[in-house]
């Protein structure tokens, strides 16, 4: 394989960037890969007032850099092109360049640049800095004056919105390498495609480890000495442990002298120490303290230190707290926090076991996550990915489907499509959010931001019909509503630009609207001669006036199999536990289900109800007046939202999950039931008959009636053979129909019919 390396060397030449993109060329090319650099320096500025004018230029656009990229290209005609640094002297202009040629191009974003002008997510005060992702954007890289130089800050905001904007850099890569899992969920939050991200973690260097005879003596900060890598925070424990050697190894810049100057008598500065002699420092380490304050990329100090079985002492931020796990191979602390930083150290320092361990456990970690040959053969892997993809019949799919936030049903749907290998392996996929609401209480309201947001996706959508000409335009369509209005202008472009449409349709609506004129003309309009994929058969009726039999597919949601979940369910309370999870909205049963606790409460049957999520449209304090009302105080439980291991937990705790839902498409929050066994009541709504089988999975009773709902729940209380026997009948069939695997094999299926 013949691989193209594109850099911009910094001006130290020296940065972990040139080391880590060097290693990963002699780890290709000891693979029997030919590897070539197109390649600037920016050493070569230093105080010239010529070269800064033209590294202002150039960081925009540099045409010279274009024309010897495109030799270079025909002569070397290299399948995969990769890049990690375009600035100042080679510019995003190339981008396009390489796109015409149709090699795979990888961006390695060791950094935050795609989406902060300094790519550290850092102010001047060495504080996390994020204005950048939203608002005004760039401009706050003016107004803050972030790099403490205001034509300079203007000359990285400036070429950072053209890159953005202009050339698209986000956007038009094959695949971006980010080096963390936290790196990865900050980019697919800032709108990178997660199917186009892949971790590769930095390569640890080759380290020499001296002989036995060194004996470990000091707490270590080794590395840049700056602020935001919490220096002054190490100094500061130093201070307050006048019993323990402490040690800095890294070059101090004349700003920072006074700190060296001040410190206390048991810490020792070394200087700048490489090689060898960086080695045995290491060695000499009891442990490894990294205490930033920042956004780390991947901290090479970290592995090192692993993998010379030292334990580290880290922040609990970014790349830190996904490389240290707690109390296995380190400790982690809160940034900032001198008082848990001396704790933590202290702690390890009288516990020489436990350092011992942690070091032991770090080793392992790191050679069997960061070492050369994982890293090697999970680069080949993308690669081969990237060829095959090129080498795939095209077909072009332009997806305008909603995905978060906020986070919702269709939004959760629509971000499985966009992480599924099946999905994105088999398709070209281009994605457009096509929600205008980024928070919850945004839903429903207008607004200048959500016009805003919406003249964007026009722009967008208009763009990809134009210039990539799709075979397929795939919708998540809102049924009815003003959602609806806002959706059709987008079909009728899709329309108007004769590409085939297919609607996936996560709600219902229609029925109740097709009798108003507008609505019944723009159905008409919208639904001819398009597919629709429903998530049930139940569902049908709703749209069959206008969509025969013949144009509509189903394909049931699925979501994620909980690796986590209990395999028995954990008695908490002598009394069975009937859980209620979702947003107090009327409309999802809530106050059918008080009235049904009512009558249970009558008959003296022994029961808790649980009520999980945020408040919606029936106020808290209404809700608990209610349940004062009722007489309920003592039966019925509001605990608030929910999320991650609580939430998994309020289900393992659950004995009977009741939804008596009055107006629902395919809720999600009946498949998470199943998975963890749990026999459900819920009603004749929607496509749940699809999900819940009556009598054999649990008990669906008709909408707005609180006493059959009562006796369903009797039943389930009285019984608990029969609990146990419809849970387990009910995991039995999430495995079977609603996994995530299922759905997307389903969904890739119906792609494939519809796109030939």
């Amino acid at each position: 394989m013949k691989i193209l390396f594109i850099h911009n060397n910094y001006a130290s030449n020296n940065s972990g960037e040139e080391h880590s993109a060097e290693a990963l060329k002699a780890i290709l090319e000891a693979n029997g890969h030919e590897v070539r650099w197109f390649r600037r320096f920016s050493d070569v500025i230093n105080n010239s007032l010529l070269k800064k004018g033209q590294a202002f230029f150039s960081g925009i656009y540099n045409p010279g850099a274009v024309r010897e990229l495109k030799v270079l290209l025909d002569a070397f005609k290299p399948d995969i092109v990769q890049v990690q640094n375009l600035y100042p002297f080679i510019s995003p202009g190339i981008v396009k360049t390489i796109k015409r040629r149709g090699i795979p191009l990888v961006m390695r974003c060791p950094n935050y640049r795609l989406f902060c002008p300094t790519g550290l997510h850092l102010d001047r005060k060495g504080s996390v800095c994020e204005r950048c992702l939203s608002g005004t954007r760039e401009l706050n890289c003016i107004v803050k004056n972030c790099e403490d130089n205001l034509p300079k800050s203007f000359g990285y905001a400036l070429r950072n919105y053209l890159a953005r904007t202009f050339w698209g850099v986000a956007k038009t890569m094959d695949a971006y390498i980010v080096q963390t899992a936290f790196q990865r969920e900050k980019f697919i939050t800032n709108g990178i495609p997660a199917h186009k991200l892949f971790v590769l973690p930095g390569l640890v260097p080759q380290i020499q480890l001296p002989d036995t005879s060194v004996v470990p003596k000091y707490v270590s900060f080794i590395g840049r000495v700056s602020q935001e890598k919490g220096i002054r925070e190490f100094l500061e424990a130093a201070r307050l442990l006048p019993k323990i050697l402490f040690v800095v190894v890294g070059f101090v810049s004349s700003e920072l002298l006074h700190l060296k100057e001040n410190s206390t008598p048991n810490v020792h500065w070394k200087g700048f120490v490489a090689g060898k002699a960086l080695d045995r420092l290491y060695a000499e380490s009891l442990m490894v303290i990294v205490p930033s304050k920042w956004y780390e990329g991947f901290p090479n100090v970290i592995t090192r230190a692993m993998k010379h079985a030292k334990p580290v002492i880290t922040s609990n931020l970014g790349a830190m707290a996904n490389i240290i796990d707690h109390n296995e191979n380190g400790i982690l602390t809160e940034p900032g926090d001198v008082l848990g930083l001396t704790q933590a150290i202290q702690e390890l320092y009288r516990d020489p076991e436990k350092c011992q361990q942690l070091g032991t456990n770090a080793r392992k970690k790191a050679n069997s996550l960061y070492s050369v040959t994982k890293v090697y053969n999970d680069l080949s892997e993308l690669y081969k990915a990237l060829l095959a993809g090129k080498k795939r019949k095209t077909k072009r799919i332009l997806s305008i489907l909603h995905y978060p936030p906020p986070v919702h049903g269709a939004a959760m749907v629509g971000r499985y499509i966009m992480e599924s290998e099946h999905i994105n392996t088999a398709f070209e996929t281009k994605y457009i959010n096509l929600g205008t609401s980024v928070r919850v209480d945004e839903i429903g309201r207008g607004g200048w931001l959500k016009f805003k947001r919406y003249v964007k996706i026009i722009s967008d959508t208009l763009k990809e019909l134009y210039q990539k000409k799709p075979n397929l335009v795939y919708i998540t369509l809102t049924a009815s509503g003003a959602g609806f209005f806002k959706d059709a202008f987008i079909v009728l472009l899709a329309k108007a630009f004769g590409r085939k449409i297919v609607f996936h349709l996560h709600n219902k609506g229609v029925v109740k609207r097709q009798g108003k004129w507008l609505d019944n003309v723009l159905y008409k309009i919208v639904f001819k001669h398009t597919e629709v994929i429903l998530l049930s058969k139940y569902l049908y009726g709703d749209i069959k006036k206008y969509v025969p039999r013949e144009r509509v597919h189903f394909c049931p949601n699925g979501i994620p199999v909980n690796q986590n979940r209990l395999q028995i369910k954990e008695r908490v309370s002598n009394r069975v536990q009937l859980l209620f999870l979702s947003n107090l909205i009327a409309a999802k049963g809530v106050f059918v289900l008080l009235d049904a606790c009512k009558l249970l409460m009558d008959k003296g049957i022994s029961f808790e109800c649980k009520f999980i999520g945020n408040t919606g449209d029936i106020p808290l304090e209404f809700f608990l007046q209610k349940v004062k009302d009722l007489g309920l105080i003592d039966v019925v439980n509001y605990m608030g939202p929910k999320y991650g291991s609580e939430k998994e937990e309020a289900y393992s705790h659950g004995d009977i999950f009741v939804f008596p839902t009055l107006n629902e498409c395919f809720p999600l929050v009946l498949l998470e039931a199943m998975q963890f066994s749990s026999p459900i009541i819920s009603t004749y709504e929607g496509g749940i008959p699809e999900v819940v089988q009556d009598g054999k999975t649990g008990f669906l009773v008709e909408k707005r009636n609180p006493r059959a709902l009562a006796e369903k729940l009797e039943i389930l209380i009285e019984d608990p053979t029969l609990r146990y026997t419809m849970g387990v009948a009910g995991r039995k069939r999430y495995e079977a129909h609603f996994s995530l695997e299922a759905f997307e094999i389903r969904f890739q299926e119906i792609m494939e019919k519809l796109i030939v």
